[in-house]
């Protein structure tokens, strides 16, 4: 493992591969024996608490359980469906993203599905996620006026990024559907439905549907 930086209670480590840095983080977070596990776009940070572990024990304690993640570096990535509603209600400004992508608006639920994403971070808002495609997708520009209220559940594309909105709230990413699952649910074991490392495979669904679903 390369340069373990210290800062304070906080270890972190360059992790520039993406599948490596996300079986490290899944491999911390079982260990428990951290504050907190961050994983970041290149690298991965861990807090310790002082009172209980001095920063020399603790950076081993990190430098070994790195090295060690890296034997789960191959294990299956988790795939969590998503469904998502492109009716024009809920995507007002699909129209921009898809001539931006250069497709009919009509391909744009198929573009979107087609695509090999995987979580890279969760920010934002609880259980926010950030996905990246496989593929390189051409930049796609933050809205000229944020809104103030961005629907819990709303899908949208910025960068060559997915992020998906798990609470209501202000936001100036290009929207393009809506899924009825609940992104962040405080009373489930696991309260954000997402976590770094997840694929995550898009399935269109009608309008009919998507009110089904939101009912349950």
């Amino acid at each position: 493992m390369s340069s373990i930086f210290t800062a304070d209670d906080w270890l972190s480590a360059p992790i520039p591969d993406r599948s490596r840095r996300h079986a490290a983080t899944e491999h911390l977070l079982r260990a428990d024996d951290w504050e907190e596990v961050v994983p970041g776009l290149d690298s991965l940070s861990v807090r310790f608490d002082p009172e209980r572990t001095d920063p020399a024990t603790a950076r081993a304690l990190f430098s070994r359980q790195l090295d060690r993640s890296d034997a789960h570096a191959a294990a299956a990535a988790r795939e969590q469906v998503i469904a998502v509603c492109y009716d024009a209600q809920f995507a007002p400004d699909a129209g921009m993203v898809a001539d931006r992508l250069g497709i009919a608006l009509d391909d744009l639920p198929r573009w979107h599905a087609a695509q090999e994403w995987t979580v890279d971070i969760i920010g934002f808002q609880p259980g926010f996620a950030y996905c990246r495609a496989e593929c390189d997708i051409p930049g796609i520009d933050r809205l000229n006026e944020p809104r103030q209220s961005v629907p819990a559940g709303s899908i949208g594309l910025l960068g060559g990024l997915c992020g998906l909105y798990p609470f209501e709230g202000p936001g100036g990413w290009p929207l393009i559907g809506r899924t009825p699952l609940a992104l962040f649910d405080a009373s489930r074991d696991q309260p954000a439905l997402l976590s770094a490392g997840t694929s995550v495979r898009f399935e269109a669904i009608d309008r009919a549907q998507f009110d089904e679903m939101a009912s349950r």
